[in-house]
């Protein structure tokens, strides 16, 4: 995510000024990822959400009120760098589970430590998801709760654990979502870029050739295009971006996000020469 040990920065870039609402229809615009295009007129896949009502009111902290969790895989947030950001909800769930699956068994073990959590953690990351499934499935099937953290913000979100609560789902085993920080939507609402459509990039390809089309794609949408760039290449994303990227685009670069050095900077284009002068 965001935050984590070596902490990415997420990038943003958008239309100034914002575009006006085009008018239904409107041809299918290719959103901010490097993994995801324009839908062919084909299948379209669609994630809908329903509210719905509720009878009681929420209990003001976490109790034994709630009664016991069943058994499955809970996708935990947890914070990307404050450590007060966290729910009563993720730490109930933490406090419950059998294991906690996490990237980084030390770094997570510093957030169980802080709340006073005893829950034993398991390693489970992207050089070992593969051999790690078989033995997490097992215990799930077995009836245990398996709780899922990443270093910091949403598992599967750029990070390890689309694949499990893809198996899981696919064995009809409950994955519960539980709600926490998000760097992407953290680093977006504080932008001041537009935030009626936005595209996630997450982390662009290594090949330079396969980059530099996903940018392309990028600069061809009017939507605000999220990045997760490390560091350490910043300034080799700046460089291309400004070189694609329409010279109207504004451009803010967050990183330390929820932390004491917290630090949101806007940018018009070309991006790169500005944040030369910066470093």
């Amino acid at each position: 995510m965001l935050l984590r040990r070596c902490h990415s920065i997420a990038i943003q870039f958008s239309t100034w000024p914002p575009p006006r609402p085009r008018p239904r229809p409107r041809d299918p615009i290719t959103m901010n990822s490097f993994a995801i295009s324009s839908p062919p007129r084909s299948t379209v896949h669609a994630l809908c959400f329903s509210a719905g009502s509720s009878d009681s009111e929420p209990d003001e902290q976490f109790t034994s009120k709630q009664g016991p969790l069943k058994p499955g895989l809970y996708l935990v947030g947890t914070p990307i760098g404050n450590l007060e950001d966290i729910t009563f909800r993720a730490l109930r769930v933490l406090k419950s589970a059998n294991v906690v699956l996490s990237e980084d068994t030390r770094h997570s073990g510093k957030l169980l430590r802080h709340y006073n959590i005893k829950t034993p953690l398991l390693s489970y990351h992207k050089f070992n998801e593969c051999q790690r499934e078989q033995v997490v499935l097992r215990r799930l099937q077995d009836g245990e709760i398996v709780a899922l953290i990443s270093d910091a913000g949403t598992p599967g979100i750029s990070d390890p654990g689309t694949e499990l609560a893809k198996l899981c789902v696919d064995k009809g085993i409950s994955v519960i979502p539980v709600p926490g920080p998000s760097a992407l939507l953290t680093a977006l609402s504080a932008s001041g870029l537009p935030t009626n459509e936005f595209t996630f990039v997450g982390f662009l390809p290594k090949h330079a050739g396969t980059r530099r089309e996903r940018l392309m794609v990028s600069a061809n949408s009017t939507a605000t295009q999220v990045f997760f760039v490390p560091p350490h290449k910043l300034c080799q994303f700046l460089e291309e971006a400004s070189s694609i990227f329409d010279q109207s685009r504004r451009c803010v670069i967050a990183r330390e996000m929820t932390k004491l050095h917290e630090e949101p900077k806007k940018y018009s284009q070309p991006a790169y020469q500005r944040v030369k002068s910066h470093s």
